[in-house]
């Protein structure tokens, strides 16, 4: 029995971490993008050899999506975020398949975790594009456009993904049907939140109503990255979460 309960808190506490990276992705990346540039640090003699270094030129804090903080000083916790989501991804199994009359029982909690860690890495391998110059750029390149319209395509992939968790699979109640309580709508909530906060965003990109430099997308992105993260804290029993869900 202990090692049941082990795993049951292990399980509890990876879903945890990962509605937690989640929720916390954007402003990580926004926060210490703004405090390298507001310090100054990387033409700081004492953090850079300045001699085999070009100087830097800051640019926006915020930028127009979560994705083009790759190429700014935030870039390297970006990819690191990122691969460790993938990494949590990819060891959780959640529940096996079950005989059941449930006709979509083949999306197990174990394909679409690969699935989406394998859209997570696909991510950063192939980095966002841009349309202009990016001054703050710390690498020595920008994807092209292909490798850009491909990063576009693997995180709305993961975005679907992670909304058939929240309209699905965290909703199974273990027979024939999904769970009808607080839990349960608020999985559909996030799940059915993520769909329509995609689809403006492509409606946007389709239409270009939204200028390169407006911060639109990052919004839409971080918004997603809440549902997301929300479903995630709710399926993980954090303290929190259960505490809401008691009140309502």
């Amino acid at each position: 029995m202990p090692s049941s309960n082990t795993y049951v808190i292990s399980y509890h506490a990876l879903r945890r971490l990962i509605g937690i990276l989640g929720i916390l992705l954007p402003f990580l990346c926004l926060g210490i993008n703004a405090f390298v540039n507001h310090y100054d640090l990387l033409n700081n003699p004492a953090f850079v050899n300045a001699k085999y270094s070009c100087p830097y030129t800051a640019g926006v804090n915020l930028k127009s999506s979560i994705s083009h903080f790759y190429y700014t000083a935030a870039g390297p916790l970006f990819t690191g975020v990122l691969i460790t989501l993938a990494i949590f991804l990819f060891c959780y199994k959640g529940h096996a398949k079950k005989e059941s009359k449930d006709k979509v029982a083949w999306l197990t909690d174990s394909l679409l975790s690969k699935l989406a860690a394998s859209c997570a890495l696909l991510i950063v391998i192939l980095p966002t594009g841009s349309d202009k110059p990016i001054i703050d750029n710390i690498h020595i390149y920008v994807s092209s456009d292909v490798a850009g319209l491909m990063h576009l395509v693997f995180a709305a992939l993961f975005f679907v993904i992670m909304s058939v968790f929240c309209i699905i699979n965290f909703r199974r109640n273990g027979s024939n049907g999904f769970i009808k309580n607080a839990e349960g709508n608020i999985y559909l909530f996030c799940g059915i939140g993520i769909l329509v906060l995609l689809l403006i965003l492509f409606i946007d990109m389709l239409t270009g109503s939204t200028n390169s430099g407006s911060s639109f997308v990052f919004w839409m992105e971080a918004g997603m990255l809440f549902l997301f993260g929300l479903a995630w804290l709710v399926k993980g029993k954090s303290v929190v979460t259960e505490y809401v869900i008691d009140k309502l």
